[in-house]
């Protein structure tokens, strides 16, 4: 049986690869024209419960081949994303809750990942993207700097 570290890793991983992303550790990227796509999964430190950290590092902003998740301009908690399936993947993403089974949890992470995270990020891999993303508010649960917003203040 896998560890609950390895049982998420291995169902977010299965879906970045085809997606293209590369691992380091436990942060996938993806290089975009304009943008650097990354995917992170985050233990919490008091207990056995994850996160999976979406964000977005905008390459007008600064160079970074391998930013941490926390230092990109657009930052947002996969369980915050505005999709019906967000509370199933919270769930999944407890293992304190022990009312799941290992196949459940993976099948519901790979599921996730597949139809609401990864196509969450691919919409942010343009500028243009972004731009509406923020008008019509796709990035309400999430953190955009001040930085990112003056920057699509002038491209207008």
């Amino acid at each position: 049986m896998k560890d609950s570290t390895s049982l998420v890793r291995t169902a977010m991983a299965r879906e970045l690869r085809k997606a293209g992303y590369k691992v380091r550790a436990n942060t996938w990227y993806k290089p975009c024209q304009d943008t650097l796509l990354v995917a992170n999964l985050q233990k919490s430190q008091f207990g056995d419960i994850y996160y999976i950290n979406l964000a977005v590092w905008v390459r007008l902003l600064g160079e970074n081949e391998a930013p941490k998740e926390y230092q990109c301009h657009i930052r947002q908690r996969a369980t915050s994303l505005q999709a019906e399936k967000a509370k199933a993947l919270e769930q999944a993403l407890n293992f304190v809750d022990v009312s799941m089974n290992s196949e459940e949890r993976e099948t519901l992470i790979v599921e996730f990942m597949r139809t609401e995270a990864i196509p969450f990020l691919e919409s942010l891999a343009t500028l243009e993207g972004i731009q509406t993303a923020v008008e019509t508010q796709r990035l309400r649960g999430g953190m955009v700097p001040e930085s990112l917003r003056d920057l699509l203040a002038k491209r207008r």
